[in-house]
């Protein structure tokens, strides 16, 4: 009798042991597969600064070489008492309010609400961190007149007012964060006034582009007579943004090549460096993985083949800047993709206008009297700076023109509306969306960017690894 009970007392210890640790790595298992996926991202609102006087002293871009600011700061758009950096901060405060909902269960309910507006998916939770490149501008400071306003705003790194020191500017302050994705909102101001002084552009959200190595590359063979130019003309890079009135869209494309590669104009024939004027190396103005060993600047001019060679046949990309620039990550980020050019970049900025088309569209389309609603136009294309320096995948969302009251209108007064969408539109970039088929003149595509592809570029995460000397 006591064997037996003894061999029951076994086998029930037995039984309850497996019971216990079968449970317990069930519940394991469902608590791995409940652990939410986290991704960071920077919320680039444009601008911040100053057009201040003289601009050697309180520009941006400051050269090494030269030691002084090579350009005007960028102050952004303005018409009639409204600025596009105080607009565009807003916009940005409020996707960010938005995001900051994927922080907590309970937010992520309330942001699930406004995913429903788009898909019917049961989506699973997602946490996006997100960080603002500015939190300010200028005009909230008490700036004494012979300061520098510019300070916290410039995009390039710039040396301290008073000591000299080196200060991080916008894009290595992105970097610094290692985003998965920036996206960067501005407002154009390319619309032209009539006798009446009201807009006759036309309105539009818009993409900024700007290309890899590989479309430089054939400018370049094109300036140098080795190319065709019907190799630009004809592929869909040819709507070149004009900087310099007077010259035709290759014209300026093919200066653009020599800002890229040799960090000064052209004249307009696209074959002889224009010495006065200079725009930077700008890789070099940046503190990052991929800038150039103390002492490059000795280098710059000198009449042998180098990356730092004044001409297209004496140039050769050679350094860790080149390195990067021909590498694949940039190339899937600058080239090809789902939108048939621009990369991942130009899908990830045209999903987000796709869904601000469509979530304002659903909200206000019925609406009497409801203001024209936000077109897609072409995207605006060069040799842009953030686009280009920022490991991180580059949304660069241009959000109507300042001058159009009813693109404003979107803006300011349906700020939130605006900002759900955008923020909707950035989760469906890392999670995935179906999206509702509603009788909407646009629909964004709902598909998620294949990020594995960089977290894995031979065996390190390409967002993560810009820092790394």
């Amino acid at each position: 009798m006591n064997n037996f009970q003894s061999f029951n007392s076994i086998q029930f210890f037995l039984l309850y042991t497996i019971f216990f640790f079968s449970l317990h790595n069930n519940l394991f298992s469902e608590e791995k597969k409940t652990i939410p996926k986290e991704y960071k991202i920077v919320i680039d609102p444009g601008h911040g600064g100053w057009k201040q006087a003289p601009y050697e002293l309180y520009g941006d871009k400051f050269d090494t070489i030269s030691q002084k600011y090579l350009e005007h700061y960028k102050s952004g758009g303005e018409f009639k008492g409204r600025t596009e950096m105080e607009i565009v901060l807003e916009i940005g405060k409020e996707v960010q309010s938005i995001l900051n909902l994927t922080k907590t269960e309970s937010g992520f309910l309330k942001f699930k609400e406004y995913i429903k507006k788009f898909s019917h998916d049961k989506v699973e939770r997602m946490i996006i961190h997100s960080s603002l490149s500015r939190t300010d501008s200028y005009k909230d400071k008490d700036y004494g007149e012979k300061d520098d306003r510019n300070a916290l705003y410039r995009l390039y790194d710039y040396p301290d007012f008073k000591t000299g020191k080196r200060k991080l500017g916008r894009i290595s302050e992105i970097n610094k964060e290692k985003p998965y994705l920036v996206v960067s909102i501005h407002i154009n101001d390319q619309g032209k006034l009539n006798t009446n002084k009201s807009p006759i552009s036309e309105s539009g959200l818009a993409c900024v582009l700007a290309p890899s190595y590989h479309t430089f590359q054939i400018l370049r063979k094109i300036s140098m007579k080795k190319e065709s130019s019907s190799s630009f003309e004809n592929s869909p890079w040819k709507d070149w943004m004009v900087f310099q009135d007077g010259w035709s869209k290759l014209e300026n494309a093919v200066a653009d090549a020599w800002i890229y590669f040799h960090g000064h104009w052209p004249d307009k024939t696209g074959r002889k460096t224009d010495l006065e004027r200079f725009s930077g190396f700008r890789q070099n103005m940046i503190t990052w993985k991929y800038e150039d060993s103390p002492g490059w600047e000795e280098k710059v001019g000198m009449k042998k083949k180098g990356q730092y060679a004044l001409d297209h046949e004496l140039f050769r990309p050679s350094g860790k800047f080149w390195d990067r620039e021909r590498g694949k990550p940039e190339i899937w980020k600058r080239e090809n993709g789902p939108e048939g050019f621009g990369g991942d970049n130009h899908f990830a900025c045209m999903e987000i206008l796709r869904f601000i088309n469509y979530g304002l569209n659903q909200e206000f389309r019925s609406i009497k009297k409801s203001p024209e609603i936000f077109s897609i136009t072409k995207p605006y294309i060069s040799t842009y700076s953030v686009p280009t320096f920022v490991n991180g995948i580059s949304a660069y969302l241009e959000l109507g023109d300042i001058k159009r009251n009813s693109d404003i209108y979107y803006l300011t007064e349906k700020k939130k509306e605006t900002a759900i969408s955008i923020a909707v539109g950035i989760f469906s970039l890392f999670h995935g969306l179906n999206i509702k088929q509603e009788k909407l003149p646009i629909h964004p595509k709902g598909k998620k960017i294949d990020f594995k592809k960089y977290e894995n570029f031979h065996g390190k995460n390409y967002f993560k690894q810009v820092l790394d000397k």
